[in-house]
């Protein structure tokens, strides 16, 4: 088994468009390796990790680093290992658009409120708001701590690569 030393990231391939067109080519050629890490994990600056490949990686990042997928940690003209992360289950608040001007304010604010004080990380886009869950049960809780606002709001799940609003990723406890 190969072992690398990673210190840096070298950019993203999802918005370095020279990184894509080599991620690209270097897929290609079969000289794609992936490196699998949790939303949690992306937090860490050190740790081990083995890529699809084989490829033994040691990250020692710099403090305030945080890994995203797509992340390119490793490039030769022989491979490139990507940063893959994980999917993992998100409730998904959905406002519904035909909320009383007078009670939009109030609704948000309470919504807010109540997410807050579970110390969430949150995504907003668009009209929905997305959290991390760990179970089932969870959709339940928040069901019945939104419970004021069911004409307003959908509850669903979801499965996606979750990556928190800047400055809004709460350390869940």
């Amino acid at each position: 088994m190969t072992l690398f030393q990673i210190d840096k990231i070298i950019g993203n391939i999802n918005f370095d468009k020279n990184l894509r067109s080599k991620f690209e080519d270097m897929s290609k050629n079969d000289r794609v390796e992936n490196v699998n890490i949790s939303r949690l994990e992306s937090e860490r600056i050190r740790m081990r990790k083995v890529s699809d490949r084989g490829t033994e990686l040691v990250l020692t990042l710099s403090p305030g680093s945080h890994l995203i997928d797509g992340d390119v940690v490793f490039l030769t003209d022989e491979k490139i290992i990507v940063v893959r992360r994980t999917v993992e289950e998100v409730l998904v608040i959905s406002l519904h658009k035909d909320i009383p001007n007078d009670r939009i304010l109030e609704v948000a604010i309470k919504i807010g409120h109540k997410i807050g004080n579970m110390h969430r990380p949150i995504k907003i886009l668009g009209e929905q708001i997305f959290l991390p869950i760990q179970s089932n049960s969870e959709l339940e809780v928040f069901e019945k701590v939104l419970f004021s606002f069911r004409n307003n709001l959908d509850i669903s799940k979801d499965t996606i690569i979750f990556e928190p609003d800047e400055g809004y990723n709460i350390h869940e406890h």
